[in-house]
This record gives structure tokens, sequence and C-alpha cells, in this order.
């Protein structure tokens, strides 16, 4: 886990006497979900017979905070690194190994994000990926739910 901004308040006078009416800070992590965290439907046939997958997002938590406290919490998907495995009986296992960044190999608007009642412990949860019956990631529905 790596952070990018502590977000400290070192000088509170400061911070009450600004003019700005709220605070952010960003922070950066990284997690890996295994197979039974991840649901993959709507698959093409090529992969109709996942045997194992595991899923790493790399994702931001933005907190709003205000003189009051913490407004509110923000969560972004940076990217994600989908790995599977095929199945191929008698042929070998075959693995592969999908990209899904947001504005390079997948849109924005793919991705959608949901938070749970309890978003503390703020992680997340799990992925549910809806292949539209293709290969191509271009296609890909995507849902991460953070907290439970």
């Amino acid at each position: 886990m790596k952070k990018i901004n502590e977000g400290r308040i070192y000088d509170y006078s400061a911070f009450t006497d600004s003019k700005k009416p709220t605070n952010t800070s960003d922070y950066t992590f990284g997690m890996e979900l295994g197979y039974t965290d991840i649901d993959i439907y709507n698959r093409p046939e090529e992969y109709d017979n996942i045997s194992d997958a595991k899923i790493f997002i790399d994702y931001s938590v933005n907190l709003i905070i205000k003189k009051s406290g913490i407004d509110s919490i923000d969560m972004v998907v940076n990217s994600m690194e989908l790995d599977f495995e095929i199945d191929d009986y008698p042929n070998d296992t075959r693995e592969f190994d999908i990209d899904l960044i947001p504005g390079r190999t997948i849109d924005y608007n793919q991705i959608s994000i949901d938070k749970g009642e309890v978003l503390i412990p703020s992680y997340p949860k799990e992925v549910k990926i809806d292949m539209g019956k293709s290969t191509d990631a271009k296609n890909f529905k995507i849902n991460v739910i953070f907290g439970s």
C-alpha cells in the first residue's frame, strides 16, 4: 500500500481561517481479489471454462474534509489487471491477462462503483464483470463494490 498524500492538518488555525470550504486528501492503494470474490458472467464461448481467476485493483480514495469532519469518501479505480485460466481439456490450460485501464483500454463509463452501507473497512470486496459475450475489453461492464 502506498500513500500519495498524508492529508494531515499541521496548522489547524490556518485551516479554519481558510476561505476554501473543504480540504481533500487522496490516497492510493492496491488490492488483489481471488476467484470467489470475482463474478464473471455473460462470457463468450472462448472463456466458458474459467478454472481460476484473480484481479488486482489499483484504486484511490479521496476524503473530502471539512472543519466539522469528513464530509464524504469517494473511490476511483485507476486500473485493474484480470488474470484467469481456461481449462481447455484435453489441451493444456490457457492463461489470459487483460489490462483494464480507464481512458486507455476501456472507457471510464465502463466501470461503476458501489459503496456498501458500511464503508469501513473501505477496500474492494467484490468485482462483477459482464463480458458482453465478447473477448474485447471495450465491451465489458465492470462493477467494483467497496465496503460491506
